[in-house]
């Protein structure tokens, strides 16, 4: 039995989740997008709505858009945000071990200024730290539970006495039980991208947090001993005191200024799906033709040989809907492609159901690339039921000259007379 929350999200898989709640990968019916839903669990409704409808008024391309508050004052509140499929920093430094100075100092030049942007509209996040930092699957950096209030149990509540943030990377300031600000986020941010290169806190390791925060709050700081030409403005992020640290923009402009990486940045890839049984495959086709029914069946295997299109009618369409050849896919994926990065408005238009996002955001994320190179593999198309799936190679390149190669899978459907994208999966390089 599926859950709908606030009458138009369906929840369909859990994603995460920790002390403030669960995290579910969600579908909007209305907009027919997939979204996060999170579940609030913080002993204090009035204030998580109004959190939540602060953090609502920050766009950012590197900030977790949130697009919605479902409850009321009398109920555990729902915050409905941007999905990003990606992992965290945490999860990436788990995996590969520490980055280059190159790499972190990319990252951080993206939360800079995202945190620029939540500063100037009187947000403060309060918890920057490598758990908040999502890396997409194309490399997107996006800070996450902007100004969202945490459980009691997290430490965020401070007009109850309790500290706000997480030990290993709170502000000397905050740790001594003064109010977070902009100040304490850029003392974070430092923290966070000494943990990114030194793998460990700048308050060094230790299991005990009550040990952590005496050492924070006494400004017991370990050198980097990794970061190379980075050091000096890694130290002065995490200045003791907070009058001597830059701005958030200030960082984000010195951030960007430093050597930028010449590979691109080492994200872990989904697990690659194993190659399809081709005996299987075909089976399943006909299982799937004889499902359809006589008429439709004659138009489904219309579409698997490169001849003429024609026009038929599936049982739940609706309308008539052209059926495409292997080829037409093909050519249509390929063309997608080649629509970016110049022309991304153009390519936005392809998409359909899962694949849909924001025409701005779209706009946005192909406009920090120069070049998109698109090829196909040889036996590159396969079936769907009746939709077809295109395999191809990408190789993109940043503004910066930073690559990013790798193998998606595109699913392409009729849609009346014509293709739509309707989900692009990362199959790993």
């Amino acid at each position: 039995m599926t859950t709908t929350i606030g009458g138009r999200y369906t929840l369909l898989e859990r994603v995460g989740s920790g002390a403030m709640g669960v995290v579910w990968r969600a579908r909007d019916e209305v907009l027919a997008r997939e979204v996060a839903v999170k579940q609030l669990i913080t002993g204090d409704h009035q204030r998580a709505m109004r959190e939540a409808r602060n953090a609502a008024r920050l766009h950012h391309p590197h900030a977790i858009a949130v697009f919605d508050v479902v409850g009321n004052d009398d109920e555990e509140p729902w915050i409905v945000m941007e999905y990003l499929p990606s992992h965290s920093l945490s999860a990436l430094l788990a995996e590969r071990g520490p980055l280059k100075p190159a790499h972190a100092a990319s990252i951080g030049a993206k939360v800079a200024s995202a945190l620029a942007a939540a500063h100037a509209a009187g947000i403060v996040h309060r918890d920057i730290k490598p758990g908040n930092v999502l890396i997409g699957h194309d490399g997107t950096v996006k800070i996450t539970d902007f100004g969202i209030a945490k459980s009691s149990g997290d430490g965020t509540m401070t007009d109850t006495g309790m500290i706000s943030g997480t030990p290993a990377y709170l502000a000397p300031e905050v740790a001594r039980g003064e109010h977070p600000d902009a100040a304490s986020d850029v003392f974070s941010l430092g923290a966070t991208i000494y943990t990114a290169i030194e793998g460990e806190s700048v308050f060094g390791p230790s299991d005990n947090s009550f040990g952590l925060i005496y050492r924070a709050a006494s400004g017991q700081l370990r050198d980097a001993k990794n970061a190379g030409e980075l050091t000096p403005l890694l130290n002065r992020l995490l200045s003791v005191d907070a009058k001597e640290r830059p701005t958030a923009q200030e960082a984000a402009d010195l951030l960007a200024a430093e050597p930028q990486p010449s590979q691109p940045l080492p994200i872990p890839e989904p697990a690659r799906r194993r190659p399809p049984n081709r005996r299987i495959l075909v089976i399943l086709s006909v299982i799937a033709v004889l499902a359809i029914g006589g008429g439709a069946a004659a138009a489904y295997w219309s579409g698997t040989k490169d001849s003429p299109t024609s026009q038929s009618s599936f049982p739940d369409s609706g309308g008539k809907y052209r059926v495409f050849s292997a080829s037409e896919a093909n050519a249509f994926a390929k063309s997608h492609y080649a629509l970016l990065p110049g022309n991304p408005q153009k390519a936005w238009e392809n998409l359909y159901e899962r694949a849909t996002e924001p025409r701005e955001k779209y706009v946005a994320r192909w406009q920090g690339y120069r070049s998109v190179e698109c090829t196909t593999q040889p036996d590159n198309v396969r079936s769907h039921g009746p939709n077809w799936v295109v395999t191809v190679d990408l190789v993109l390149t940043t503004d910066a000259g930073a690559q990013k190669r790798g193998r998606w899978d595109v699913e392409i459907k009729a849609v009346e007379d014509q293709m739509k994208i309707v989900s692009i999966t990362e199959m790993g390089s």
